[in-house]
C-alpha cells in the first residue's frame, strides 16, 4: 500500500470513527437511577472542568461536524491531488485529538469514586482513537510533501504507459508457411 492509500484510509477511518464517537458522547449515561437520580460527576459550580461538563454535547456535537468536513475535504483533495486539504487534516486531527483528550482528562478529574473505572474507559477509548490518528499522520505528510514537490508527476504514475513498440511489432515475423512443414 502506498501513501495515498493509506491517506484514503484514514479519511474513511476518521469519518466513520467520528460518527461512531459522536453517538457514544451524545448517548453517555450520566444520570442513575429510576426515582431517585444519582449523578456520576461531583458536584462543582466553577471552573473549567463544570464548563465543559455543562457544555458537553454541544462541544462534543462541533468537533465532530468540523472533522467529519475536514475529512471529507481529505478524501475530496486526494482525489483531485491537491495538497491543501491534506496539510488542513493533519494539522485539525492533531489539534482535535488534544482537544478530546483534555476534556478527557477534565472530566475524569470531577468523576465521583464510585465509577472510576467508567473514567478509565473513557481514557482508554481515547488514547485508542489518538493512537490511530496519529499512526496515519506520516502517511498523510509524505504524501502531502510528494504533493506539494510536483503534483503532475502522482498524475502521471497512475496514469498506464502506452510503450512506443508495440508487442505484436516485437514478435518474430511467422508466416502462413512456417506454421506447416511443406510435404514436398
Amino acid at each position: 500500500m502506498n501513501d495515498k492509500m493509506f491517506s484514503r484510509l484514514a479519511g474513511t477511518f476518521s469519518i466513520l470513527n467520528t460518527i461512531q464517537f459522536l453517538i457514544l458522547d451524545l448517548n453517555e449515561v450520566v444520570f442513575l437511577g429510576y426515582e431517585d437520580k444519582f449523578d456520576i460527576y461531583m458536584d462543582i459550580k466553577y471552573g473549567i472542568a463544570s464548563w465543559i461538563l455543562t457544555n458537553k454535547k454541544n462541544i462534543s456535537i462541533s468537533l465532530s461536524t468540523i472533522t467529519i468536513i475536514v475529512s471529507s475535504l481529505l478524501l475530496y483533495c486526494i482525489h483531485v491531488n491537491k495538497y491543501m486539504g491534506l496539510l488542513c487534516y493533519a494539522i485539525w486531527i492533531a489539534t482535535y485529538e488534544l482537544t478530546s483528550f483534555s476534556m478527557v482528562l477534565l472530566t475524569n478529574g470531577i468523576i465521583k469514586e464510585q465509577f472510576k473505572e467508567l473514567g478509565y474507559l473513557h481514557l482508554i477509548f481515547q488514547i485508542s482513537r489518538m493512537f490511530l490518528h496519529f499512526s496515519c499522520l506520516p502517511f498523510i505528510i509524505k504524501y502531502t510533501y510528494t504533493l506539494y514537490k510536483d503534483p503532475k508527476t502522482l498524475s502521471k504514475i497512475s496514469r498506464r504507459r502506452h510503450s512506443s513498440i508495440s508487442t505484436v511489432d516485437s514478435w518474430p515475423s511467422v508466416g502462413p508457411g512456417m506454421m506447416y512443414r511443406k510435404i514436398n
